[in-house]
């Protein structure tokens, strides 16, 4: 449709059904956004107020009906986009890696269940590196050692357990460059029965409380669990160390053996590969992960403008006072054009300027109190709020006495 024939269909006497009709076809219209059919419902109502709050029908009023409904649509716009920030910001640690299509997924007006999921995400290298869970599949590999040969080279002359490939053409078939050896088995297994039987002679019942004899199972019952557990750590390290034929050095991608070994040693580890961190597939990984395509900032949550007709009365008033602010802004630009206009023996002074600085002032007077209060609101300072309540309630509570019991007089 023409601007031309657009700025009469939507005349000074178009009601709210008018504007519903207009707008019920996206060709009808310069359309921002998705909400028209919910906005043009009160798109008269919004007209006829702005207006009035700008001085008609005693003053002229000299913007068309389209400029004023395109502010309460910008308006709707601008409320929406402030809403839907601060759903981002608070929940942006549960959004991580969810799908973001903007044609099957909307996440306007829904509030979703707290998670662990980012906490997993950033803590998962650490378990890696420690050997306890993490992304990263650990891998065994092995060589034999001879007098012959007493460095090999960890990429080309180990062979990959699980493949029986070489270490070298297993990491090229996942595009990686290098590997991490997370540890080399130099030695014979660590015996371990020491930490737990009840018929060991090293018996720390017998340190800790001084006893000569003992009930067998005492020692399971009497000490804590925590203690085998470090005592199991300190004996396979002791026994790593001390027990060994071997010791052994890596320089590059050279594992050297010491001493030279007069006979064929056999000697595994344990290697990780690199991973690309932005690979959904983690190559060196049994499964995948779409979430590295999903939700990574808060641009790319799926949102849209939220529905003029699901917003409540504050919200509604907020979006009003924006339009007028808007359409003061859109006004004087229009009148500051002249600053103004002679008349015979005089001048009319245009108020352009003025009209823009105050439609400005209040539009940032309107986004700064929405956004102060959305501030008080976050997940944050409600939680905090609630833990100061819950403390004040208990503080009152203390100062309650203690009824007396009930003493019966024989």
């Amino acid at each position: 449709m023409a601007f031309s024939n657009f700025f009469q269909t939507i005349s000074q006497t178009a009601s709210n059904s008018d504007y519903q009709g207009i707008f019920a076809t996206s060709a009808s219209t310069v359309s921002l956004s998705s909400n028209l059919s919910s906005l043009s419902a009160e798109g008269a109502d919004i007209v006829k107020w702005v207006r009035y709050r700008l001085g008609e029908p005693k003053v002229v009023c000299e913007l068309e009906n389209l400029q004023i409904f395109a502010a309460f649509e910008e308006s709707n716009i601008e409320y929406s986009a402030i809403i839907n920030k601060s759903f981002a910001t608070n929940w942006l640690s549960n959004l991580y890696g969810l799908n973001r299509d903007f044609s099957t997924q909307n996440l306007t007006d829904k509030l979703p269940h707290q998670t662990l999921d980012y906490l997993n995400r950033l803590a998962a290298p650490y378990g890696s590196e420690a050997n306890q869970g993490g992304l990263q599949n650990q891998r065994k590999a092995y060589a034999t050692f001879d007098s012959d040969n007493q460095t090999l080279d960890l990429l080309s002359d180990f062979t990959d357990k699980d493949s029986g490939d070489s270490v070298n053409t297993y990491i090229t078939t996942l595009s990686s460059a290098n590997i991490s050896v997370r540890k080399v088995y130099h030695s014979q297994p660590t015996s371990i029965y020491r930490y737990y039987d009840p018929y060991s002679s090293v018996n720390v019942m017998a340190s800790e409380f001084q006893y000569e004899s003992y009930a067998t199972e005492s020692l399971f019952y009497m000490m804590p669990v925590y203690g085998d557990l470090l005592r199991a750590g300190m004996l396979e390290t002791s026994d790593y160390i001390r027990k060994s034929g071997y010791s052994y050095g890596i320089v590059g991608s050279k594992l050297t053996i010491y001493p030279q070994p007069l006979k064929s040693v056999k000697v595994y580890i344990d290697y990780t590969t690199e991973m690309d961190p932005f690979d959904p597939n983690f190559k060196n990984s049994t499964i995948g992960d779409p979430s590295i395509t999903g939700i990574s900032s808060i641009h790319n949550i799926p949102t849209t403008d939220i529905n003029f007709e699901n917003v409540n009365a504050g919200g509604k008033r907020w979006i009003r006072q924006f339009t007028l602010g808007i359409c003061m802004e859109t006004l004087g630009r229009v009148r500051r054009k002249f600053s103004s206009i002679p008349i015979p023996n005089n001048e009319i002074t245009l108020d352009g300027d003025a009209l823009v600085q105050e439609g400005l002032e209040k539009q940032q007077e309107l986004k700064d109190e929405l956004n102060a209060t959305l501030d008080k609101v976050n997940n944050v300072e409600m939680m905090r709020g609630d833990a100061e309540m819950a403390q004040a309630i208990g503080d009152q509570y203390a100062t309650i006495p203690f009824p007396a019991p009930f003493l019966s007089m024989a």
